[in-house]
């Protein structure tokens, strides 16, 4: 047996390290929606879920460390617009930050519905730190029976 090294004859093993950084930098550069993928992070506070059925969506929100008292919730056709403010929580005199991921400050987030809403009857409720919006159809939206005569 030789002792020499055989190398596969048309494998580059720089050309594989480049396609991994090149994997790696996309998915840091972009979400696929041609946004920084930090700055889409920051933009999605705070995070929804919408789920709908045939007489109302609902909208799920976390919003930890934000009061009640502190949101502003608005409806303009069909745009729901959620707008507030995260205090600074400072538990530890004279604290400097180690480490600090949970931003604080005002924000707001605006989303498209897929329906008109009741205005009226728009009920909103925080608890464990997760806003639930409920929005109930306008009535010209909802479905209606339709009875057909002979």
């Amino acid at each position: 047996m030789s002792n020499t090294l055989q190398v596969q004859r048309g494998w580059d093993p720089f050309q594989e390290l480049g396609r991994l950084q090149e994997e790696v930098s996309r998915l840091f550069d972009t979400t696929g929606f041609g946004k920084p993928f930090l700055a889409y992070r920051e933009r999605s506070f705070p995070l929804m879920n919408v789920v709908s059925n045939e007489h109302e969506s609902v909208l799920f929100a976390e919003i930890p460390g934000v009061e009640m008292k502190d949101l502003e919730i608005t409806i303009a056709g069909t745009t729901l617009t959620i707008k507030g403010e995260r205090k600074v929580q400072s538990r530890v005199p004279d604290e400097k930050f180690y480490r600090r991921e949970r931003g604080a400050g005002p924000f707001g987030r605006s989303l498209e519905l897929p329906h008109k809403v009741d205005v009226e009857k728009v009920e909103a409720n925080l608890k464990d730190g997760v806003l639930t919006v409920r929005l109930p159809k306008a009535p010209e939206v909802k479905p209606r029976r339709i009875e057909v005569k002979a």
